[in-house]
């Protein structure tokens, strides 16, 4: 597959989760609150970043050893950011 079927194959993967964090994020706020969209939204939020910075490194589809190190940093990154706000919830100041 070409380079440029490949990056137009991103960007509308990109759309379609962006599209889908906003309905996770309107279903889940209504429903259940803060807790539930950060626990909901998480999930996808990686899957775009991985998703991002697999194409923006020409990395995608290829068998690269630094494809898990990339993938494991964005995951501590948004771990880290989701603690946060977790805590900031559950003391009342977020």
């Amino acid at each position: 597959m070409t380079s440029e079927k490949l990056a137009d194959r991103a960007l509308v993967y990109l759309i379609a989760l962006t599209a889908l964090t906003s309905a996770i994020a309107y279903f889940a706020h209504a429903v259940a609150g803060p807790g539930v969209l950060i626990i909901a939204a998480a999930p996808v939020g990686l899957m775009k970043v991985r998703l991002v910075l697999l194409e923006f490194l020409h990395l995608r589809g290829r068998a690269s050893p630094l494809v898990p190190s990339v993938v494991a940093w964005a995951a501590l990154v948004l771990t880290m950011a989701c603690l946060k706000l977790i805590a900031l919830l559950a003391a009342g100041t977020g």
